[in-house]
């Protein structure tokens, strides 16, 4: 009985520091959405619209098999993944070469993740927080990278990955600014 009232206390406790307002927001100045790059000559496109695209698929097909949990398990994950993102704590983006120099586009994506930020909210989002025809040659020269730094006293963590060099160059600039000024 004792075990079952410590248990208790331990969950309540958890439930209430869960609920306490960090203040956090996506246009914090240490916000990771504040963190992506942005490349002259590229478009960006916000990663939660596939995302979002993404769970409301799986979580359809589930439903329409009759998979109940799998479904609430699809919807929990996307509670707790826009959580994240509204509270500034994960932030991604699609990049696109705007004026397409090749056959072959220059695209990637960045992920940033602001850890601080994520071990504040962990628990309230846990718990309910909310083509040109030219003959050119096809060159497709992978490249990607991740690291960890801290800027202005959070932890950050960042990874990129492209179809090309000039990409991940700009990524890498981007990085190393914040990096350097932080």
């Amino acid at each position: 009985m004792r075990h079952i009232k410590f248990v208790l206390l331990i969950i309540v406790m958890l439930s209430v520091a869960a609920c306490q307002a960090t203040g956090n927001t996506a246009g914090d100045a240490n916000s990771a959405q504040r963190l992506l790059p942005n490349l002259a000559g590229y478009t960006a496109t916000d990663v939660d619209t596939a995302i979002d695209g993404a769970f409301t698929a799986v979580g359809g097909a589930a439903l329409a098999g009759g998979q109940v949990e799998i479904t609430a398990a699809v919807a929990k994950a996307e509670q707790v993944l826009q959580c994240f993102q509204d509270r500034g704590a994960v932030a991604a983006k699609f990049y696109t070469e705007s004026a397409q120099s090749g056959i072959v586009p220059k695209v990637g994506a960045v992920l940033v993740i602001n850890q601080t930020r994520v071990n504040q909210e962990i628990l309230n989002c846990i718990l309910g927080g909310q083509e040109t025809a030219r003959a050119q040659t096809a060159l497709v020269e992978p490249c990607a990278d991740a690291d960890t730094f801290t800027y202005q006293g959070d932890s950050i963590s960042y990874v990129y990955v492209g179809s090309h060099p000039d990409i991940c160059g700009l990524y890498t600039t981007h990085f190393n600014n914040l990096r350097n000024s932080g």
